[in-house]
């Protein structure tokens, strides 16, 4: 059996709500749980649709991802 595929992704905390985006019928919405948050490619998609989203401010992490959803960070 070979081993899942890994690949670094990033995640949106809104600041203010402590809620992550994720994607919901083509729009956004929140999620309170990490691993259900939706995952970006890079930093700055990361930043760009978390500035239209969280109003108060944000955070960014980038994540270890597998088949399975996130395992950890870097």
């Amino acid at each position: 059996m070979s081993p899942p595929k890994t690949a670094f992704k990033f995640i949106v905390q809104d600041k203010e709500s402590a809620l992550f985006l994720m994607p919901v019928d083509g729009d956004v919405g929140f999620t309170p749980w990490a691993h259900k948050a939706g995952h970006f490619d890079g930093a700055a998609e990361a930043s760009d649709t978390a500035a239209l989203n969280c109003h108060e401010g944000f955070f960014v992490t980038q994540v270890v991802c597998s088949d399975d959803g996130i395992i950890g960070t870097p």
